[in-house]
């Protein structure tokens, strides 16, 4: 251990949290530098809130020091400030002071995240100071610190362990390293004398795997931690195993917590210090990746074309018992394939990238990247102070009705020619570029005062998000033109947040104006455009909260694509003239044109005659440098559905496919009805569905996917399972009795009918009349 000074040495921080210890309360950072690896980071802190300046308040039973500031509450009254020894002591003084009617502002923020945002670091930090360096990390207590510009070399661990269904034994554990450095390795419970490769390690007992995992994991001390369902299941194992074996689950760094802990229905978190846990169908679902189902054989061949050494169709759980008994050497090859199929996933998704990008956008460290109202706090607090304001805490908000969601057109059914999309870019964030729309601009609306298209008033000078909207458009348009991928899309998960973080009742900047204010100024364009375009003599036939569908005019879907960016820019014009003319405000709003349909399907609504909103279906034309190829696309049909058959989801692309193409449908018709009662469609029949809790929760209405997965010994997770005439059956017990009927009524049918309707016809009167044929 030695003490030496450090200058200007750059520091990704990877996690933080705060501790009171021997009374006083202490900040800690981990993360990650390129001239010291890990680095810690500790600074005295004195947790803070406010309360109105006329407050008298006495008799507290911890310690304060209060101290005027020169800050105000929303009600333009005087507040002071009030610091504690620990957050432990700030706490009890929120509730005394609540028992005394006296409301505090500001007492729910975090105190590590305060200390970051009111510095206005984001995961970055330049620092300067004494190191005092122990075993696998440099420590710093109380340096200088400032804001600066780092990406890090990570170095990634990708976790995957093997167990006994039955018995509920640890078989093996595989780590598969890369970044800094690329190493497999798998541990396994062995006591035979099998020749193994030279990256298994034998232990004896689960109790020497896991003692010789911990030790390999403490040892390469890897910044970051990845696996499929890697909190819920092998991280939880192995807390678990570790209490059972009475050892230490330290996983952590800098001798820190660990916490695994589960939230339903919102799923499996992770606080670990120094170490970031991603989880991948977590990570891939909050970066927009969507598959049919998010288990690793499907995500692996959707992405890599590759999949696992146990197939879909064998028996895993017999046949990892049967490796254990018969085959090690397969087993750890098994284990350690499936942890580089995530280290796969993760590299061609850019999942680290992608992570690293938001942390440093955001400011949220990046076991946080979840927490969107955290983010905007990071970014709206410190600004907030630095004009004199303090907040709210958030469980003082005065509840009120949730804003209304994007408008959407009532849909007018029907099969059509030549339809086009005009699509409003990033229409939340440039109608708050647009109309200065931010919560600080609501409290200042009497000054400079301007109006949106739905009659609320905002401040035209006093607003921050507009600007911040500026910098991370002129950032992300940077971001492409460098084909920065990972850039970019951190910046549009950024930008779209701001509308549903401000309309949510969980930020503490909420007020019933903004999230109305934007969305009612959406609908005004929404409707405008389309009266706009009424006026050129086009037919909306739909639109969806940023989106018009139009019909083009005879002869112009011959040149789609031109003719989409003349209306498009038309449209722009209109509205830069309008909102310049009439408001006297330069306009943000960018209508593009995005895609065009050489065929285009509205179905009616299920019983009625009034179209279906979000459901709809195109022959989708790509553009002419892409080669004019043409596809089926599917928006909100049982097509994109996890929870329809895969009979129901070729059947639909089929049909559809059929009439786009003006192909006979009716002989086919009853042909696919022949084949499903002959038994030819019976590997198509499965149903699959989420349990969203324990399926003892469930206690009325049982839903189908419930009652056969109860039919099992043990079920988590998805629940596979056919109809039959004895209703519902898991697939993995015996199903010979199917119910056809069910598949024909419930599968063929409401899909035939939807778009049948529009043509005149109905799956009973064609099916029945080839019944009818045989009399």
């Amino acid at each position: 251990m030695s003490d030496s000074p450090i200058a200007n040495i750059k520091v990704f921080i990877l996690t933080g949290e705060w501790q009171d210890i021997r009374g006083k309360n202490v900040l800690k950072f981990v993360g990650t530098s390129d001239d010291l690896d890990t680095v810690e980071l500790i600074f005295p802190n004195n947790p803070v809130f406010f309360i109105e300046r006329k407050s008298f308040i006495s008799n507290l039973s911890v310690p304060c020091n209060r101290k005027e500031v020169d800050l105000k509450n929303f009600d333009e009254k005087e507040v002071d400030a009030l610091y504690f020894n620990t957050q432990r002591d700030l706490k009890t003084a929120e509730e005394e002071l609540g028992r005394m009617s006296i409301r505090t502002f500001e007492s729910d923020v975090d105190p590590a995240r305060r200390f970051l945002m009111e510095r206005f670091i984001n995961a970055q930090v330049q620092i300067d100071g004494v190191c005092d360096q122990k075993k696998n990390l440099a420590s710093f207590t109380n340096p200088k610190i400032e804001p600066c510009e780092f990406t890090p070399k990570l170095s990634i661990a990708s976790l995957d362990i093997e167990t006994g269904a039955q018995n509920n034994l640890l078989y093996s554990i595989a780590i598969h390293l890369s970044g800094k450095e690329e190493e497999k390795k798998v541990f396994i419970v062995s006591e035979g004398k099998e020749k193994l490769q030279s990256y298994i390690t034998k232990c004896a007992d689960e109790k020497e795997l896991l003692q010789n995992f911990l030790g390999w994991l403490n040892e390469k001390d890897p910044d970051i931690i990845i696996g499929w369902h890697i909190i819920g299941f092998d991280l939880m194992f192995l807390e678990n195993k570790c209490r059972e074996l009475n050892l230490s689950f330290n996983i952590a760094r800098a001798d820190g917590r660990v916490s695994l802990r589960q939230r339903k229905p919102r799923g499996y978190f992770a606080s670990v210090t120094g170490r970031v846990i991603i989880d991948g169908p977590q990570a891939l679902r909050s970066s927009f990746f969507t598959f049919e189902d998010y288990r690793l054989e499907t995500v692996a061949q959707e992405l890599l074309a590759e999949g696992k050494t146990i197939t879909p169709d064998q028996d895993k759980v017999e046949e990892i018992e049967r490796l254990f008994i018969e085959d090690k050497a397969k087993l750890a090859e098994y284990n350690l394939n499936d942890a580089v199929l995530v280290t796969n996933i993760f590299k061609k998704a850019g999942l680290i990238e992608l992570s690293v990008r938001r942390s440093q956008l955001s400011g949220l460290l990046m076991d946080e990247l979840g927490m969107m109202t955290a983010a905007f706090d990071h970014f709206f607090l410190p600004k907030l102070h630095r004009v004199g304001y303090v907040a709210p805490n958030v469980k003082d908000l005065p509840t009120s009705e949730h804003a209304a969601g994007g408008y959407v057109m009532d849909p007018v059914p029907g099969i059509y020619d030549d339809v086009i999309v005009l699509d409003f870019k990033s229409l939340y964030p440039s109608i708050i570029q647009t109309f200065k729309i931010d919560p600080y601009s609501n409290l200042k609306s009497e000054i400079d005062t301007i109006e949106t298209l739905n009659g609320f008033k905002f401040s035209s000078t006093q607003h921050f998000l507009p600007e911040f909207i500026d910098q991370l458009i002129e950032q992300r348009n940077l971001a492409k033109k460098k084909n920065d991928k990972q850039l970019s899309q951190a910046i549009k998960i950024l930008m779209n947040s701001f509308y549903g973080v401000m309309g949510s009742f969980g930020c503490r900047f909420y007020h019933t104006n903004l999230p109305t204010a934007i969305t009612g100024t959406g609908q005004k364009l929404l409707m405008g455009s389309k009266d706009f375009l009424a006026e050129q003599g086009y037919e909306v036939i739909y639109g969806d909260t940023d989106s018009l569908f139009l019909k083009l005019k005879e002869g112009e879907g011959e040149n789609a694509e031109g003719n989409g960016q003349r209306i498009a820019e038309d449209l722009n014009k209109y509205w830069s003239e309008k909102i310049q003319n009439g408001l006297g405000l330069k306009s943000y709003l960018e209508i593009e044109f995005e895609k065009y349909y050489r065929k285009f399907i509205l179905t009616p609504a299920r019983g009625s005659e009034a179209g279906a909103k979000k459901r709809y279906a195109g022959l989708l034309v790509e553009s002419a440098s892409g080669g004019g190829k043409e596809t089926i696309e599917f928006v909100g049909m049982e097509f994109v559905r996890s929870d329809w058959t895969r009979l129901a989801k070729e059947f639909q692309v089929e049909l559809y496919n059929r009439i786009f193409n003006n192909e006979e449908t009716e002989n086919w018709l009853r042909e696919i009805v022949k084949k499903v009662k002959a038994g030819e469609y019976d590997d198509k029949l499965v149903y699959r569905k989420r349990l969203r809790k324990d399926v003892e929760e469930y206690t009325k209405n049982i839903p189908q996917h419930v009652k056969a997965a109860r039919m099992l010994p043990e079920t988590s997770g998805t629940v596979y399972y056919v109809i039959t005439k004895r209703g519902p059956v898991p697939v993995e017990l015996k199903h010979t009795d199917i119910d056809y009927d069910h598949y024909i009524e419930k599968q063929i049918k409401p899909i035939a009918d939807s778009v049948l309707i529009l043509l005149g016809e109905s799956f009973d009167s064609i099916v029945q009349s080839d019944q009818l044929s045989f009399f």
